[in-house]
């Protein structure tokens, strides 16, 4: 497999909007360190496009942000990845899924019997708030920049050369530390963002070779 990434980058709701565009971060790393980076924005995010994407450029590591279950993850609003259907293009991949549920089942069977393949995602929602002052501009909202510059960090971390569970790791204390930082302003908001950020916490899992690197 070649040195590189696809992502996928639909904006059909606010959800898939704030992560979509919380994503030029790595988009910036990857152009930084010379990684080939192919995005699947808005309606190219499809089943179909998606396949022969992967077919076609054999890239390493795969990023989806997008709606997810315990057997599925959604692009376009519709499922882009599905167990029993497609989830093998996965096995040997580097995969990070910012969608809910998706580490639960979907994951773990496409970690089965892999050996050079890693799966970083959620066995639980993936949780994030916003301040409603900056839904029409995501990237100045400052209560969604402490659940998603964290999770940024699995990919980025990745894109820089660490391992699978390195990243992992990294992101995890990044977002206790924004937990501890959050609740130092004692009010009814910020208890209910660290419970947010701690369901993020808990739900992170890395599934298959937590050696490998891109």
């Amino acid at each position: 497999m070649k040195r590189g990434i696809i992502i996928t980058l639909p904006r059909h709701d606010q959800v898939t909007e704030y992560l979509s565009q919380y994503s030029y971060q790595i988009e910036d790393a990857a152009n930084e360190n010379g990684i080939e980076i192919k995005k699947l924005k808005d309606e190219e995010a499809n089943r179909e496009e998606f396949e022969k994407v992967m077919k076609k450029l054999d890239y390493k590591m795969v990023i989806f942000n997008g709606h997810g279950s315990a057997d599925s993850i959604d692009g376009n609003k519709k499922p882009i990845v599905k167990i029993g259907e497609n989830e093998a293009l996965l096995k040997e991949r580097i995969t990070y899924a910012r969608s809910c549920h998706a580490a639960l089942v979907l994951g773990r069977e496409c970690m089965k019997d892999s050996k050079e393949g890693c799966f970083i995602g959620y066995d639980r929602p993936f949780q994030f708030y916003v301040n409603i002052q900056w839904t029409g501009s995501p990237l100045k909202d400052n209560v969604a920049r402490l659940f998603l510059e964290s999770s940024n960090l699995v990919p980025i971390s990745i894109i820089k050369g660490n391992s699978t569970i390195s990243a992992h790791e990294k992101s995890k204390r990044s977002t206790l530390k924004n937990i501890k930082k959050i609740l130092r302003n004692k009010n009814e908001d910020s208890y209910l963002i660290a419970e947010g950020l701690w369901n993020n916490y808990l739900g992170q899992v890395v599934l298959g070779n937590e050696n490998i690197k891109l």
